[in-house]
């Protein structure tokens, strides 16, 4: 490893066939953790190789070409996504299915599907009310993200939260409005003092597996009127639809327009505007599946609970199809 002696003994400067390799690394979405042991195993002070990585992270030009990078790659991964849809697609509405069909006809062909029947007998679905979940854990202090119309961006709209008591956040949601919503990363699932909701998962649809608390399944609560914008998401999901009533729009991951303007997993765009976006309302006791890399947006109709579940049998954690942030982001 080599540092080039002209410059000034508080910056740290890679030789440049280094500090190629290291913004290779970078543009391909390498976390800087990593970038920096590659760095020291050749040779680098580990303080020396922080230093340097932070530098080039810190430069707009990489900053730039990140971005770039990020639609460039997007664009390849659609030609996998593309084989496998094969053609227009529709939403299929079925009562049930089982796990090889679902397999067969849906997740490796990337089509959505919608169950009827498949998690009616689910006891959440069955006894679950906001008057239940206030009674057995009103008491209990819990994350909701908040301030979601103040968003700015729409990568942005889950970013602000603030604490409340379950009870008192169930009795507000009796009002329509879109600016408070317990989500996914608000991490109601993980919670040790709601740990008794997992056991009502029971019994899950036929072809998935049972998920190992704190993952594999997340709990969306909120008032009518909540919107979470045009996004996708890195693995397949299955929405179970508990209370409530909620409108899907799913556009497929071949919309070469919907990838201008790319943030994170967000579209600029909203899906009704969008041609060729399909539609559909789940109501309690329904299922949704969602392939990966499907943008879909979802508006509630009524004050609802929502699932999303996970635990597949099959492996479901796409980091090919994961875009890479902005430093910072």
């Amino acid at each position: 490893m080599r540092l080039t002696p002209e410059e000034p003994p508080t910056e740290v400067r890679l030789a440049l066939d280094w500090e190629l390799w290291a913004v290779t690394e970078l543009l391909a979405g390498v976390p800087a953790s990593s970038v920096v042991e590659g760095l020291t195993e050749n040779g680098l002070d580990r303080e020396g190789a922080r230093e340097a990585v932070r530098r080039l992270l810190s430069s707009p030009t990489l900053r730039r070409r990140r971005r770039r990078f990020a639609r460039a790659l997007m664009a390849s991964q659609l030609v996998d996504v593309r084989r496998r849809l094969n053609g227009p697609v529709e939403i299929e509405r079925r009562a049930t299915i089982d796990r090889d069909t679902l397999h067969r006809e849906f997740w490796t062909r990337s089509r959505p599907l919608h169950l009827r029947e498949s998690a009616r007998e689910m006891r959440a679905v069955r006894e679950w009310s906001f008057e239940d979940l206030a009674q057995r854990f009103g008491a209990v202090e819990v994350e909701v993200n908040t301030k979601r119309d103040e968003a700015t961006r729409r990568a942005h709209t889950e970013r602000v939260s603030s604490q409340m008591r379950l009870g008192d956040f169930l009795r507000a949601c009796h009002e329509p409005t879109n600016a408070h919503y317990i989500v996914s990363r608000n991490g109601l699932f993980g919670m040790e003092a709601l740990r008794p909701l997992w056991a009502d998962l029971d019994p899950l649809p036929p072809f998935l597996d049972s998920p190992e608390p704190p993952r594999g399944a997340s709990l969306w609560v909120g008032p009518a009127g909540t919107l979470s914008p045009l996004h996708f998401d890195p693995h397949n999901v299955l929405l179970v639809q508990v209370v409530g009533r909620k409108h899907v729009w799913l556009v497929p991951p071949d919309s070469d327009a919907i990838y201008e303007g790319l943030d994170g997993y967000y579209a600029e765009h909203d899906a009704r505007e969008v041609e060729g976006a399909l539609e559909i309302v789940v109501e309690a006791g329904e299922a949704l599946f969602v392939p990966v890399g499907w943008f879909h947006q979802v508006e509630a109709l009524d004050a609802s609970m929502t699932l999303s579940l996970l635990s597949f049998p099959w492996e479901n954690d796409f980091h090919w199809f994961r875009p890479i942030s902005s430093p910072g982001e």
